[in-house]
């Protein structure tokens, strides 16, 4: 890669010098194993990133908001996939540079994510994506459970709507425990007497 392409991915310098060193060995070998290792960098940067998804294929779908050129990244990972699983594949070193340039454009554009010109909802959307879904499922819904209490105190202390929904909901919980809940409790306690006056004067008889 040249000084100018090699700046936005300092931090992955190494993993690109192992990289470039595989392709200047002109080998197909050589030429397989660096598409490898592109893919590994990919993988690297997506995690460091925070991007969610079970695997690689979820990330990337999660980060295609801000890929520019998505199909390419597409293709080079198709033929990433044939590299793996049909041994006879060969590729040239043409062919390298393609799939390695779609590697590039999409690791440069997940790099340079916090600098992009994306719309507020976008960026809400990613930011959520990147930190709040990754959270185990039982802290999240802790979170959102308890945002969702402090809220609804909030409102039935702080609004007129509020209180009113507050004293409705008051005079509902009261007729349940207070009327309902016994009412319910005493049919219970007398269908058990009955069922069980029933069922001993059956094994007496």
């Amino acid at each position: 890669m040249s000084e100018d392409k090699k700046s936005p991915l300092q931090e992955y310098e190494k993993q690109w010098q192992l990289v470039e060193k595989l392709l200047n060995e002109g080998t197909i070998s050589g030429y397989k194993i660096a598409v490898v290792e592109t893919e590994k960098i990919l993988q690297t940067v997506l995690n460091d990133k925070n991007f969610p998804g079970k695997d690689i294929s979820a990330q990337i779908e999660n980060a295609r908001m801000i890929l520019e050129n998505f199909d390419k990244l597409n293709y080079s990972r198709a033929m990433f996939n044939k590299i793996i699983k049909e041994s006879d594949f060969d590729i040239s070193s043409e062919d390298t540079k393609e799939i390695i340039a779609g590697y590039y454009k999409a690791i440069s554009d997940i790099i340079k994510i916090d600098s992009k010109d994306i719309e507020l909802k976008e960026k809400i959307n990613l930011f959520l994506q990147r930190y709040f879904y990754n959270f185990p499922v039982r802290i999240r819904n802790g979170f959102i459970l308890v945002f969702l209490f402090l809220l609804a105190v909030f409102l039935s202390t702080e609004t007129t709507t509020g209180k009113s929904i507050a004293e409705m909901v008051s005079e509902l919980s009261q007729f349940i425990f207070y009327k309902f809940v016994p009412m319910i409790l005493a049919v219970v306690v007398m269908g058990s007497i009955i069922v069980g006056g029933l069922y001993y004067w059956k094994r007496k008889k």
